[in-house]
């Protein structure tokens, strides 16, 4: 088993942990790679950060009726592109 990953591995396999996805090994191997890479350490604490306020149940979503009316203003400017 290879234990040290390359960012791009490591920022994949962040972003299942966000997703529960990621098996023991695959978040043993993101440790391991943000101890020496700050970058991919950075990312990884913002995804969790995210991660924990998109669970909050006090996170507020839009109201049905908005996402209605944007969902009709989008399609009314789509039309509008598909007659010139």
């Amino acid at each position: 088993m290879k234990l040290f990953v390359d960012c791009k591995k490591a920022g994949h396999l962040c972003d299942k942990g966000q997703y529960d996805d990621a098996s023991f090994f695959d978040k043993l191997k993101v440790r391991f790679h943000n101890l020496v890479c700050k970058h991919c350490a950075d990312y990884s604490e913002r995804n969790a950060k995210l991660t924990r306020l998109m669970k909050d149940p006090k996170c507020k979503q839009m109201p049905e009726e908005c996402k209605k009316r944007i969902r009709e203003e989008l399609e009314r400017e789509l039309a509008k592109g598909e007659q010139h």
